[in-house]
């Protein structure tokens, strides 16, 4: 067997990797051509998804209708009988129930409320007997006079169950921006404007936060409020409000979308908040606007 032997030469040309390398320079340009078509992209998505703002505003417009309404917020209630004139309490207030106790034997039952009798498979939590009240509130006119708590008492929390909403409230102070002036953001709150109404007082109260906010990281507590439109077309959905003294139910009536240039902050002759977010994401140059008006309330 012929005895076969490597030169130093040939060994090393063995050992060469077989990768191409690339210089610091080839390597700076392909990164920066990358960046460059991420940007086009952001970009394009950018740019399209603001000449598509607005055009979903139907989507977010909802009302209670108005033959439904005053059931929808129970107001049809009547002062109790024997109801005191005067005293530390509130007048006591009784509700009452639509008449569908008629229909309570046929399929599906008494348990299921009538307006899911045709697909009951998909029934939401609305009761037989309507929109409820939680048993320790009492209910109101919202232009029932407070006997024992102060209305003007600043909101310290926001519940809305609906939408997993738990957040605290703090008032928004004016900021001077040199030519003129705005209202802080909601820093992972949700801010009240100071200048409209506080918690069970007449006229309405404003209350801001925000939909995502990725590079002043103020929180998106808000996230899911556009939600709201589709969900109180099935089911009531409440807004506590709670103050050092009581707590508040709001119960949502109508939904709206406005441009950022059209918002305007409006009053009310009745006790009514309204929640604000911006819309949609990434160009949030819209306003979703939830309206809901005061149904009962408890003293802590």
């Amino acid at each position: 067997m012929a005895n076969q032997s490597q030169t130093p030469d040939s060994a090393q040309q063995g050992s060469k990797p077989t990768g191409k390398k690339y210089s610091a320079t080839t390597i700076a340009a392909y990164s920066v051509a990358i960046v460059g078509v991420v940007l086009i992209i952001a970009s394009g998505v950018y740019f399209y998804s603001r000449s598509q703002s607005g055009s979903d505003s139907a989507e977010y417009a909802y009302s209670i209708p108005p033959e439904t309404l005053d059931s929808h917020l129970g107001k049809s209630i009547v002062p109790a009988p024997d109801a005191p004139a005067t005293g530390e309490n509130p007048i006591p207030l009784e509700l009452k129930a639509p008449d569908v106790a008629q229909f309570a034997s046929l399929y599906p039952g008494d348990q299921l409320n009538p307006k899911y009798w045709s697909e009951p498979e998909w029934a939401g939590s609305d009761p037989f007997g309507g929109p409820t009240i939680p048993d320790d509130f009492v209910p109101i006119l919202s232009t029932d006079l407070f006997r024992d708590i102060d209305p003007t008492t600043d909101a310290t929390r926001i519940r809305i169950p609906a939408i997993n909403v738990d957040s605290t409230v703090a008032e928004l102070e004016i900021v001077d921006l040199g030519s003129q002036q705005s209202y802080q953001t909601p820093n992972n709150t949700v801010g009240h404007i100071p200048e409209t109404s506080s918690p069970g007082a007449q006229g309405s109260g404003w209350f801001f936060a925000h939909l995502e906010s990725f590079v002043a990281r103020e929180g998106n507590i808000f996230r899911h409020l556009p939600e709201i439109t589709e969900l109180i077309k099935e089911d009531p959905v409440d807004v506590y409000l709670e103050t050092p003294d009581a707590e508040y139910i709001y119960r949502v009536t109508g939904t709206s979308q406005v441009h950022e240039n059209d918002l305007q902050l409006s009053s009310s002759d009745d006790a009514q908040i309204t929640l604000v977010t911006c819309w949609p994401p990434r160009v949030y140059d819209q306003r979703v606007l939830v309206d809901a008006t005061l149904i009962a309330y408890r003293p802590l």
